[in-house]
């Protein structure tokens, strides 16, 4: 399999299943600078849109391989090692998708530029949104998604409120917390108030698993999450845990892990015991394409929370 510019996976997704990645926008092109990104911190924020992957260029690579993954992925993702909104031609790129194949369609967004009109109308074709909404103060959204100067929580919130009243297609809110930023029962206090005004068809709550673009993100406890869907249900704010990973590939000998493995790592690191469920494959089989890869400078090895993660060079 030739490398691919803007195609990347099946990545095994928490939320979404098998999912073929579209990256649309460069690393690290992003109105935030998350502290938990696992993408990496972003230099400079930014709210100008503009094309920075060509339509054409990303259509035409996603028509020449898509038969490639065709039966390996559930769905395919609008993503980007930033935030997607901000490529001018999102438009055009998702009408092309959709041309091209009938699997449900997804984007992934932190909604910084959804009050802009061509946004809003392109969010509307998606199959399956799924914005973040780490906070609802402006305190603690700039503590724990550093906006870019323009940005003000308040304008995300009446944008998700608008579009979650005319979307009709699968509206899946994104909650990130990170431990003793975001995390107090006041601020659950406020998400529940904010929540309750957001027609949604569930909250998936989850917390910093890799290594993050800045070591103040800590994780919180299995615990707290549990605890707070619970009391999010009891408000009628529908809400789940986000789960493992799960298997992409049937075992099967032809798989070429050299080439597969940097594609996979290629938006996120990865442990062993993640690569071996995603490939279907022994941890020792992985291992060897592996101490390969590192060999060739092609992925590195990073240390997070005790585990081992593998990333790209």
């Amino acid at each position: 399999m030739s490398e691919l510019k803007y195609l990347f996976g099946p990545a095994p997704s928490r939320r979404l299943g098998r999912s073929l990645g579209i990256n649309i926008v460069p690393a690290k092109i992003c109105s935030l600078d998350c502290l938990y990104c696992e993408a990496g911190r972003t230099k400079t924020t930014t709210m100008q849109r503009k094309p920075y992957y060509k339509a054409d260029d990303i259509l035409k690579e996603f028509r020449e391989n898509f038969d490639k993954f065709d039966g390996l992925c559930d769905i395919v993702t609008v993503t980007g090692a930033g935030e997607p909104t901000l490529n001018s031609e999102l438009g055009k790129i998702i009408t092309g998708i959709k041309e091209f194949t009938n699997k449900p369609c997804a984007i992934l967004t932190n909604t910084t530029t959804i009050h802009i009109k061509e946004v809003y109308e392109s969010l509307l074709k998606f199959d399956i949104v799924v914005p973040s909404l780490d906070a609802v103060t402006e305190n603690i959204f700039k503590a724990v998604n550093l906006p870019e100067d323009s940005i003000y929580i308040a304008d995300i919130i009446a944008g998700l409120e608008k579009f979650s009243k005319e979307y009709k297609g699968k509206f899946f809110i994104e909650i990130l917390f990170c431990k003793d930023i975001n995390d107090s029962r006041e601020h659950i206090n406020h998400l529940i108030k904010v929540l309750e005004n957001i027609k949604c068809s569930k909250v998936q709550l989850g917390t910093v698993h890799r290594p993050p673009a800045h070591s103040t993100a800590r994780p919180v406890s299995d615990e707290f999450l549990l605890d707070i869907t619970k009391i999010f249900i009891k408000h009628n704010i529908p809400a789940e845990v986000t789960g493992g990973f799960s298997s992409v590939y049937k075992s099967s000998a032809s798989l070429n892990l050299l080439d597969l493995i940097p594609a996979l790592l290629k938006m996120r690191p990865c442990t062993l015991l993640d690569m071996s469920g995603v490939f279907g494959k022994s941890e020792s089989e992985i291992k060897k394409s592996i101490d390969y890869l590192i060999c060739e400078n092609k992925i590195k090895a990073e240390y997070y929370n005790s585990d081992t993660y593998y990333t790209t060079a």
